[in-house]
């Protein structure tokens, strides 16, 4: 009998996997490279409604939850799921994906432990190239200045935008950034 293989992004191919209880989590890793294939906490239910869903990626407890209660409160999405870093992200949308779920649109924050944004973001693009589906929006809402850098990967990245959130610490100041930046995701990307 042959060994269940997956796709793994660090080896570009199908290959064995293994899986390990790990911090109350199973994790299907990369037989080569231990690369992390899938996680599941392992109290959750999996169950996913149906609907559209919105990502959040950002390691900021209080900018994700903003965000959250600001895309649900403006009907920008039925369902919010936010996280703290890049992996995270690429896990669930990973997830998503697998259970043909509809998401509109994706904020990133550039500057995240374990998996900073534009490495979630390209990791994300290579999930939607592999599976030949149409490229969500992504906005990266960040406080790192858009640079000459940045602004290539956003081509790249296509469709890709930048809202800078500010590096001030004045909440008053950080909602209205968020409230813009729902604003521009509203305009931009309206359900027909």
């Amino acid at each position: 009998m042959a060994p269940k293989k997956r796709y793994c992004l660090c080896c570009g191919e199908e290959v064995p996997y293994n899986t390990v209880i790990r911090n109350e989590r199973r994790e299907l890793t990369c037989a080569f490279c231990g690369f992390i294939l899938d996680a599941d906490r392992l109290w959750e239910e999996r169950k996913r409604p149906a609907g559209t869903y919105a990502l959040i990626a950002e390691d900021s407890k209080f900018t994700r939850t903003l965000l959250r209660e600001l895309i649900l409160k403006k009907s920008l999405s039925k369902e919010v799921i936010a996280v703290s870093n890049g992996l995270e992200l690429v896990s669930e949308y990973s997830k998503l994906l697998s259970h043909n779920a509809s998401v509109r649109f994706i904020i990133i924050d550039l500057n995240m432990p374990v998996m900073d944004g534009l490495t979630a973001a390209r990791t994300v693009r290579t999930l939607e190239e592999k599976r030949r589906m149409k490229k969500v929006p992504i906005v990266f809402f960040s406080a790192i200045k858009a640079d000459k850098n940045l602004k290539r990967q956003m081509e790249l990245l296509a469709p890709a935008h930048y809202v800078n959130k500010g590096a001030d610490s004045d909440t008053k100041l950080l909602a209205r950034r968020v409230e813009g930046l729902l604003n521009f995701i509203s305009q931009r990307y309206q359900e027909a």
